[in-house]
Order: C-alpha cells, then sequence, then structure tokens
C-alpha cells in the first residue's frame, strides 16, 4: 500500500465528514491507502485570502507532525494552501495539492477551460497555469463558502452556473473548490453539460497513484 497524509482545510468533528476526500481517493485507486486530519478552528474553511494565510502555518503544523512518515502528503484544498511552505518543510517528501493537480488534467482534457468555485476569482495555480486557456471564473449565485454547497439551493446553483459555462464556450470544467467533490457533483455536472468535469480529489488520488507506481 501506498499511505497517504491527507489535510483537510476545514475543522470537521464528524469522522465520517472528516474522511469522505480519503475514501473517494481510495474507492478510485484501489492501491492507496489515505489518512486524514484536519488543521483547527476553521469551521468555514478557506473562502478568503486572510482565512488562506490564516491556515498556512497550521498546515505545515499537520505535515509536520502527523504525516511525516507518509509516503505522500495531499491538501485537499483548490487554492494549494501550504504548499510551497510544506515542500520547504519537508524536503525530498512528495506534496501534491489540489489546485494544481486539476489544472495539469484540465489542460489534457480540453482548451477553453471554465473554472467553477465558491470565490469571485480562480484559485492561485488556475490563475497562474491556464493563461489564455481559461474562459472565466464562475461563483453559483447564493454560494459564498463551502458550507452553502451543501444544499439543495447551492447543489442547484452549480448546475446553472455549469450550463452557463457550457453557453460561454467552456471545453472542460475545472472544479475550483474541493468542497465540490464532497457533494459529489461532477457527474452531474457532466451529464448536464456533456463536457468533461474534473474533481480536484480524483485529480489529487491520480497524482498519488503515478507516484506509487513510481515510487
Amino acid at each position: 500500500m501506498f499511505d497517504i497524509g491527507l489535510i483537510r482545510v476545514i475543522t470537521l468533528d464528524d469522522p465520517e465528514a472528516l474522511s469522505c476526500h480519503g475514501r473517494l481517493i481510495e474507492r478510485a485507486y484501489p492501491g492507496l491507502s489515505v489518512e486524514s486530519a484536519c488543521i483547527p478552528d476553521q469551521p468555514e474553511g478557506i473562502h478568503s485570502e486572510e482565512l488562506g494565510q490564516i491556515a498556512v502555518p497550521k498546515i505545515v503544523e499537520l505535515a509536520r507532525t502527523r504525516f511525516v512518515d507518509k509516503d505522500m502528503i495531499l491538501i485537499s484544498c483548490a487554492d494549494d494552501p501550504g504548499l510551497a511552505e510544506v515542500r520547504a518543510a519537508l524536503p525530498g517528501k512528495p506534496v501534491a495539492g489540489a489546485g494544481e493537480c486539476t489544472v495539469a488534467l484540465a489542460m489534457k482534457a480540453g482548451k477553453r477551460v471554465g473554472v467553477l468555485g465558491i470565490v469571485d476569482w480562480p484559485p492561485k495555480a488556475y490563475r497562474e497555469q491556464l493563461g489564455d486557456s481559461l474562459v472565466g471564473n464562475y461563483r453559483p449565485e447564493g454560494v459564498n463558502s463551502t458550507l452553502d454547497l451543501q444544499t439543495d439551493a447551492g447543489r442547484a446553483a452549480c448546475l446553472r452556473a455549469a450550463r452557463q459555462m457550457a453557453e460561454d464556450g467552456c471545453d472542460v470544467i475545472a472544479l475550483g473548490c474541493t468542497g465540490l467533490a464532497t457533494i459529489g457533483i461532477a457527474g452531474e455536472l457532466q451529464r448536464e453539460t456533456g463536457l468533461p468535469v474534473i474533481d480536484p480529489v480524483v485529480a489529487m488520488g491520480a497524482f498519488a497513484a503515478y507516484g506509487a507506481a513510481h515510487r
């Protein structure tokens, strides 16, 4: 087994909720074993630059104290908070973030990428790496944090936004929040639009599976 430490950037008390991203990866890639842990005192996760800055030292501390012996560390947030800092703190340790993994797969899937997320700007890796391939960033109406995605209204708003993305000429949808993986909406968006949809948690799993195959 290839052992992964997965960092959740939202504070979760429910063990089932905490482990849901890890279970998604394990189902998609049976050779991987995932242990999940979350940072403290961030009940709404990260949906602003300020919250991201607050989270970074917590992410680094969790990586150093909990997951230093893992084969790989994954940061389950599309904005990749703390990614560079964890790599600097643990040189030689394979570390990947949901954002950079999603972008890499999206660029393989299409030439006109739309980002569906919870804020009014694309996450860092999407902004820096997509370049002219980025059609636009789409925030569903009424969705301002990952918690809003877990409502019926939030889910319906995501579907409306995805239809707009297709109308605007996107040929691939890159999910810009791992909370969209939590609600398992990628398949529904794909059926609704006919476009490939890149789930950030599954994308991380793909990179971990590659690492497992080549260790």
